[in-house]
């Protein structure tokens, strides 16, 4: 299985190199991969360094700015197995999407389409009778069982964060 961990959004300076908005918390990852596949076809890293929350890698074989241009927009992937162990409550936003979000109190809300990051926490977007949108928040105290693909919220905690679509 594959894991997306980020997305070329430029071309970096004149010698290949670009700049990828990581889809991980921990950039510092990208240092210890040796290859990822890029729009599907795998390429070998030469150096990859973490700046300002972004991360900034060059190829092997991509050696200036035309070829780099040609990368931006593309998703970087790894084989599930490159990607490092998770600590007990941290898991895969891969995991997580096709999930039927419950609350604490039995009720289902849905299933969970989407998780995005835009800096400050994840935002969950669940379809169910309605649409609802929440940040992930620690107070949530999520629970997850993988085998019945279910993810369960406290009820108390969801009203205060949630967000119908009307």
């Amino acid at each position: 299985m594959k894991l997306t961990i980020g997305e070329i959004v430029k071309a970096q300076g004149i010698k290949g190199e670009v700049k990828v908005r990581p889809d991980t918390d921990d950039p510092s990852q990208f240092g210890r991969l040796r290859a990822v596949l890029v729009g599907g076809c795998p390429l070998k890293l030469r150096s990859a360094s973490v700046r300002g929350g972004f991360v900034y890698l060059s190829f092997e074989g991509i050696t200036d700015r035309n070829a780099a241009e040609l990368l931006v927009g593309k998703v970087i992937e790894i084989d599930r197995s490159q990607a490092r162990q998770l600590d007990d409550g941290e898991y895969f936003i891969v995991d997580l999407v096709g999930c039927k979000l419950f609350l604490d109190s039995g009720e289902e809300i849905g299933k969970i389409a989407s998780i995005d990051n835009y800096g400050s926490a994840d935002v969950f977007t669940v379809r169910g009778e309605k649409t609802v949108r929440f940040p992930f928040l620690k107070k949530l105290a999520l629970s997850y069982d993988g085998k019945a693909r279910s993810v369960t919220v406290s009820a108390a905690a969801f009203s205060e964060v949630c967000c119908y679509e009307d």
